[in-house]
């Protein structure tokens, strides 16, 4: 119990530490952003059972415009690899989205956009089926724990529903949920 709790108080020390160290961000202009994490990919419909399914949240970036000190507006690229039929396949978004920062390390972002289910680019062409559209939905929210002039490092979860219209097979509906590490430049 004794180790637990000194490895709190090393946690908490730190963390305060880097909070101290916060410099204001210079928020304008031209802004990009990547991030890694994990994620819980749900399939609500068109799959053969309703399944769930664990992994790595890739390619999750983006890039955008300041129009604000406050509020920016972005392109973001969301997505999760999965496996179908022995076939890894990514399940992604490209979403433009409006991000606003409600204090300054707190941010809230909402988008409506393109959705695609694909193979994973890896996978060759011949094992996969080809690539298809529809709609998707994402809503996220990240803290800055690190700040700096030109660019702020933060913890930051993604909520991504979308439903891709398959020629075959009809729809594939599904939920993304994912936590990660981001890193965004100003």
């Amino acid at each position: 119990m004794k180790k637990q709790i000194f490895i709190l108080f090393i946690g908490l020390i730190t963390s305060l530490n880097i909070q101290a160290q916060t410099e204001n961000p210079n928020r304008k202009g031209f802004t990009a952003g990547a991030s890694l994490g994990v994620g819980a990919l749900h399939f609500t419909d068109g799959m053969s059972e309703k399944t769930t399914r664990g992994g790595i949240s890739l390619p999750n970036l983006k890039m955008g415009w300041f129009v604000s000190p406050r509020t920016a507006i972005y392109v973001n690229t969301v997505g999760q690899i999965y496996e179908s039929e022995g076939v890894d396949r990514s399940f992604e978004g490209i979403i433009p989205s409006i991000q606003y920062w409600a204090t300054n390390k707190w941010w809230v972002s909402a988008g409506y956009g393109a959705s695609l289910d694909m193979k994973a680019l890896y996978e060759s062409e011949a094992d996969s089926k080809k690539s298809e559209w529809g709609k998707g939905v994402l809503i996220s929210t990240g803290y800055e724990v690190l700040q700096r002039q030109k660019w702020a490092l933060d913890i930051q979860s993604r909520f991504y529903m979308a439903r891709v219209t398959r020629k075959e097979d009809g729809n594939l509906d599904a939920t993304n949920f994912s936590l990660g590490v981001g890193i965004s430049l100003f």
